[in-house]
């Protein structure tokens, strides 16, 4: 019996268009009706997340900045932080500095940027994000930032991951999430690490739980949870860690996941 799902939202809950269909508000609302906890596991900051959350009536804790901090819903307030080292932060700054791609901080929720560039405008346009520029970024000694994110083209993204990954190796987590995206968190505190933290804390069981996703950022809650699911259009080495794969976000695989696995597992 399934009594906790925990989606990622971009690629997966929603679909390639950002939407949030009505076949899969109605799996879910028929999910929570039947006991169901829904959490939300994403990259995205709790400000970003919130109109996904908003629309499908949820209460309790999600999970953002890719597991570096657990928000509970209603009130808006962090459950769990964990911040990234001051010096690690300016370190990725100057790196991304480097080799000519974007990069950003967040604090509150609020997005840092050293430039207002086309890439930082677009990202917080698309949220709903505040913005504020700050020159001297990467001069400064910076507390309570959960993430930092790279963003790029998706092709040079693709490229960078594996070599970032093995810079980082056994230091930073580094991990794709939307097409493009490159995050960094502190190494241990994922999606999965959050989502064991929520489990235990609503007393439910591993093999109860579900975990749905498309990229290396879902990795960990995928391998943690009792049922791990990819959807048909995530990365290939998701798929070989899910253990099973759904219609892709774009043909309501959500929808399909709880109509097929999970409900059935209640009745």
């Amino acid at each position: 019996m399934y009594k906790l799902l925990a989606m990622d939202i971009d690629d997966t809950l929603l679909n390639k268009k950002r939407e949030l269909t009505d076949r899969t508000k109605d799996a879910i609302e028929r999910a929570k009706e039947a006991g169901v906890h829904i959490t939300l596991a994403t990259g995205r900051s709790f400000t970003g997340a919130k109109r996904v959350s908003d629309a499908l009536s949820l209460k309790g804790p999600m999970i953002n900045y890719g597991g570096a901090v657990i928000t509970d819903i209603e009130s808006g307030k962090p459950i769990f932080f964990e911040e990234m080292d001051s010096d690690r932060i300016i370190e990725l700054l100057e790196l991304a500095r480097e080799i000519g791609i974007h990069a950003h901080i967040y604090r509150d929720d609020t997005v840092i940027s050293e430039f207002r560039n086309e890439w930082v405008k677009g990202y917080t346009g698309i949220l709903s994000l505040p913005l504020k520029v700050d020159p001297d970024l990467r001069y400064k000694k910076w507390t309570k930032i959960p993430k930092v994110l790279f963003m790029t083209y998706p092709d040079h993204a693709d490229e960078l991951i594996p070599i970032l990954k093995k810079k980082y190796e056994g230091i930073l987590k580094v991990s794709g999430s939307t097409a493009g995206f490159i995050e960094f968190n502190n190494l241990g505190f994922d999606k999965g690490s959050a989502l064991k933290r929520i489990a235990q804390d609503l007393g439910i069981k591993q093999s109860e739980v579900v975990a749905a996703g498309d990229n290396t950022l879902d990795a960990e809650m995928i391998q943690w949870a009792g049922l791990g699911v990819a959807v048909d259009n995530a990365k290939d080495s998701i798929k070989e860690l899910a253990d099973i794969v759904v219609p892709s976000c774009d043909d309501d695989g959500m929808a399909y996941l709880i109509d097929n696995y999970i409900l059935p597992s209640i009745k």
